[in-house]
């Protein structure tokens, strides 16, 4: 057998356990993942085969392993099936441990037998799992050390999309203990044991042994090519394995390596909850730039075959590290871009940004932030973001300016109408039903909030959006007396300005309550006290209640409306003014345009610090203490415009003017712009032009 390549053998399933060697899963192989799918195709097809044909042998396919000379099979392929006849065999022996104990027939699959396919010897299991030890210690402790499954349960759903393997072996044993329990209560003793000898005696097996493990993977690919079942990662991790030489002298030490690495990569992924064949699908679009002719194994295996096999292992690391600190950053801008649907071309633009070492990652995050929220917003869909997306990972990676990216997509913006199309969405009649609502919503929680390391919310079943004047007011409408104009109020219950974010169980207790018992169960001054609102946006409606504003109707529905566009508006970078754009008019929408001061555009923001610093200048003022009380001490988003010190936390913008170094705050709304040109013009003649539709005019600021 030294001079064989392979060697198939056609076994039965005793056969192909009693050999003379355990059987190894190396931990370059994934883990287990059979799942209650793939237990009943398997149970089906044996035991339609054993009753329509009893006499007739069952194939269960191939499988590859290496003979390492030494007692050894190292499974190459087939580890699936292998593990899971071994809980199969597991659950038999301590369910029916009379199992064929009356049975006459010489091939019978009693307790002793079965043991044998079980254990080797007295100190060696038949499957020893990949040689992480707590791999194989969760094997042992769940199925080989367990006394019985009769306590078991299914696992929930949300665990077994976990790359837990623990999950998948209870659901498997779950599985098999009650199919083969069911059997026994339907067919008896005597249906059982003649299930199990089908099963050990007429199902086979081709083992194909191995002793060269580069011929092994090369098989392994053959048959893959032929319709087996193989994930990605399976695949690409057999190509990577190839092009390491088993002549070479440090090939075990390289060999080693790469398993390392690659169990890093699968522990960044399962950490995170993302498959590692997706995580593959990044690093291949990664690596062309552009979008994919073939398959994603067909154009990996052209990568891995043109690289060198260790800066290939080395930049796959450093991919998987990238993306680790991705999904561990607190910047709000990533928790926005986390929500996107279209998560490859996203995830594979901000990886690509940190592999590269993008110069200005947090500006370029907002840059992407904007563009794929717009489109989202607008309705664009994967096919019609496409090719853009893939021309935004090529400029990263080929490090253009921010501003090129910002032009490149702009004008795509600009020729499909995404931001009229958007403003459109926002304004309405049922924004309740977008599914970008609560990602926007988060993002702009986010985006307004003071405090750093903001806790990241999963958009899940914990996370709704309350209706505050509720779809069934009318129902209560004793509780709603303010509302006069029955009608007029539905058709304004679906609209941005009534939505309110909340908490899962918040939003159970709100329900179609009126507005004081909806701010007592928001401020948690309810009988439930489950706490107030953790949500800003949501605490800005109990403020105003806090203050006398004790009523909900239409009007407050749009005054929220305002305050909800104005804030989706700094966030995005939109204006209206910028919704009817057409390409030949891309200079004017680098930002959002809000005013024209001295013959140029302004944001909020930027009018604001130009206002203080020509003020200050025209009136010669060098000392802090002598600006007008009315103004340093404004109100800008909640606390004072201008201070010496900035407040520790707080958004503020450091200027220098008359030799005075001064802190101006950065988060300026419209409404509170226009109040404080209002008390400005007290002290300083200044012309301000809105050009936002005329909403706010001359005679108003």
């Amino acid at each position: 057998m030294n001079n064989q390549t392979f060697k198939p053998e056609n076994q039965t399933i005793c056969d192909l356990f009693l050999c003379n060697a355990i059987y190894t899963i190396p931990n370059y192989q994934r883990q287990y993942s059979w799942d209650t799918e793939k237990l009943d195709d398997l149970w089906n097809d044996l035991y339609d085969s054993y009753t329509n044909s009893p006499d007739d042998n069952y194939f269960l396919g191939s499988i590859v392993v290496i003979d390492d000379g030494r007692g050894r099979h190292e499974l190459v392929d087939g580890q699936q099936r292998i593990t899971t006849l071994m809980i199969l065999f597991n659950v038999l022996v301590k369910t029916f441990p009379e199992i064929n104990k009356n049975c006459t027939d010489i091939l019978k699959g009693d307790l002793e037998k079965i043991n044998k396919l079980i254990y080797f010897d007295s100190s060696n299991n038949r499957l020893l799992l990949q040689v992480d030890p707590n791999y194989n210690t969760e094997f042992n402790n769940t199925i080989i050390s367990a006394k019985d499954y009769s306590n078991l349960d299914y696992p929930s759903q949300a665990k077994m999309k976990k790359d837990e393997p623990k999950y998948k072996f209870i659901n498997t044993a779950k599985y098999f203990y009650d199919k083969f329990k069911q059997l026994y209560e339907e067919e008896g003793e005597n249906g059982l044991d003649s299930f199990v000898n089908y099963i050990l005696f007429k199902t086979n097996i081709i083992k194909i042994i191995c002793t060269n493990q580069s011929f092994a993977i090369k098989l392994f690919l053959v048959l893959n090519d032929r319709g087996m079942e193989l994930s990605v990662s399976d695949i690409i991790k057999s190509y990577i394995l190839d092009k390491y030489d088993s002549n070479d002298i440090d090939y075990e030490n390289k060999k080693s390596v790469f398993n390392a690495n690659w169990k890093n990569i699968e522990n960044i992924c399962n950490e995170h909850e993302i498959k590692i064949d997706e995580f593959m699908v990044y690093y291949e679009y990664f690596k062309l730039k552009s979008n994919p002719k073939k398959q994603v194994t067909d154009e990996l295996r052209k990568i891995i075959q043109s690289s060198e096999v260790t800066q290939l292992v080395n930049e796959l690391k450093t991919f998987a590290d990238n993306m680790d600190s991705i999904y561990k950053s607190t910047e709000p801008v990533i928790y926005s871009l986390r929500y996107i649907p279209w998560k490859a071309y996203v995830m594979t633009a901000m990886i690509s940004a940190y592999q590269v070492n993008y110069p200005n990652k947090k500006e370029l995050f907002e840059v992407m932030r904007r563009f794929f929220y717009i489109s989202w917003i607008s309705g664009k869909t994967l096919n019609g973001i496409k090719q853009t997306s893939f021309n935004l990972i090529a400029a990263i990676i080929d490090l253009k300016t921010v501003d090129y990216i910002k032009e490149m997509l702009n004008k795509f913006m600009i020729e499909k109408h995404l931001i009229r199309d958007a403003y459109q969405s926002l304004d309405g009649e049922n924004i309740y039903s977008e599914n970008y609502l609560k990602a926007l919503l988060l993002s702009v929680e986010y985006d307004i909030r003071e405090e750093t390391n903001t806790a990241f919310f999963e958009i899940d079943n914990n996370i709704h959006i309350d209706h505050i004047l509720p779809q069934k007011f009318y129902n209560k409408i004793e509780e709603w007396q303010n509302i006069k104009d029955i009608e007029e109020a539905k058709r304004n219950i679906g609209r941005l300005g009534n939505m309110a974010l909340l908490l899962g169980k918040k939003n159970e207790e709100a329900l179609n309550f009126g507005f004081k018992t909806k701010m007592d169960i928001y401020t948690g001054n309810d009988k439930g006290k489950s706490g107030k609102t953790s949500f800003d946006t949501t605490q800005e409606i109990v403020d105003n209640y806090n203050q006398g504003d004790d009523v909900w109707d239409v009007e407050h529905i749009e005054l929220r409306q305002e305050y909800l566009l104005e804030e989706i508006e700094n966030l995005l970078s939109i204006s209206r003014s910028l919704a009817e754009l057409q390409p030949e008019e891309e200079q004017k929408i680098n930002q959002i345009h809000k005013w024209i001061y001295n013959n140029n555009y302004f944001t909020n923001k930027d009018l604001v610090l130009n206002l203080i610093v020509d003020f200050i200048k025209q009136k010669d003022i060098h000392d802090f203490n002598l600006i007008p009380e009315e103004i340093k001490n404004f109100k800008m988003h909640s606390h004072e415009l201008i201070r010496v010190n900035p407040l520790e936390g707080y958004d503020y913008t450091e200027i220098e003017v008359n030799q005075m170094k001064l802190y101006i705050r950065s988060i300026c709304l419209t409404n509170n712009t226009v109040k404080f040109m209002k008390i400005l013009r007290n002290h300083f003649d200044f012309e301000v032009e809105s050009i936002e539709s005329d909403k706010y005019n001359k005679e108003s600021i």
